[in-house]
């Protein structure tokens, strides 16, 4: 395995996180990583924690606490600081804030809007939810304030079967990321969840092979990211072993650093 880096990592800020922000560093460290970026679900003025994203008022102690700790074990472990947003034409202003406060931000289109209560990525959509899903996602690469797309597959969670639909949103995620030259993360929390059946076969939700197969076709930049909600996921070696295993035989382009 490569040196260990993991850009996508979470706090309790966010309502469904556990740990400190020093517990993640310390068990990075414990891991052998070599670096670690957080990037924490960005917050809303007008849309309080409804424990899908961090609030507004925790972003200065978000800031001020991971800054402190960068600091503390800058001879043991690189530290980064960002968030992990999703992408509405009416709060791209505030991200573009956001932005200018910490390194980087990260893509991670997991609901159709900011309430999280509405449409949710992480169920089985319609053809028309698929469509929106996509349409969400290249508009906001085109937006280029965006280091790399998160989970870009996980519209197949709960799906029943990866059907034309599916295949052609994903031609247009992964030629959108080639074209903004964004990397896509092949997510390890997905991993965890283990494989369930589609169909006659055995598949991950995400990182789910068929995405894959059809990103391998394009000279598109890929990363491996965690997704940690608690500092024991940084511990689970395996899981990154077993990920990278499942799309071996694609050889796809992983890059370690993203430009930040």
């Amino acid at each position: 395995m490569k040196e260990l880096r993991n850009y996508h990592t979470h706090t309790y800020r966010c309502g469904h996180a556990v740990g400190s922000d020093e517990d993640y560093i310390q068990a990075a460290i414990q891991a052998g990583y070599k670096v670690l970026g957080f990037s924490d679900h960005s917050p809303y003025r007008d849309y309080p924690n409804n424990k899908v994203h961090m609030d507004w008022e925790q972003v200065d102690d978000y800031i001020q606490s991971i800054t402190a700790l960068k600091e503390k074990y800058k001879d043991q472990i690189e530290i980064h600081l960002g968030f992990e947003a999703e992408y509405y034409p009416y709060t791209l202003e505030e991200k573009k804030e956001l932005l200018s406060r910490v390194e980087y931000l990260l893509l991670g289109q997991h609901f159709s809007e900011p309430t999280g209560m509405v449409c949710s990525y992480f169920r089985r959509n319609t053809d028309e939810e698929l469509e929106e899903y996509a349409d969400m996602v290249c508009e906001a690469l085109d937006t280029g304030i965006f280091t790399y797309l998160c989970h870009p597959d996980v519209f197949m969670n709960r799906q029943e079967s990866f059907n034309e639909k599916c295949a052609e949103i994903s031609h247009r995620i992964v030629r959108k990321a080639v074209e903004t030259n964004t990397p896509l993360e092949l997510n390890i929390r997905g991993v965890t969840y283990g494989k369930r059946a589609f169909g006659s076969q055995m598949e991950y939700d995400y990182p789910h092979k068929d995405f894959w197969r059809i990103a391998a076709q394009y000279p598109v930049q890929c990363i491996i990211g965690i997704d940690a909600h608690d500092p024991r996921d940084l511990l689970q070696l395996h899981y990154i072993e077993e990920g990278l295993r499942e799309m071996e035989d694609l050889h796809l382009n992983f890059i370690e650093d993203p430009i930040l």
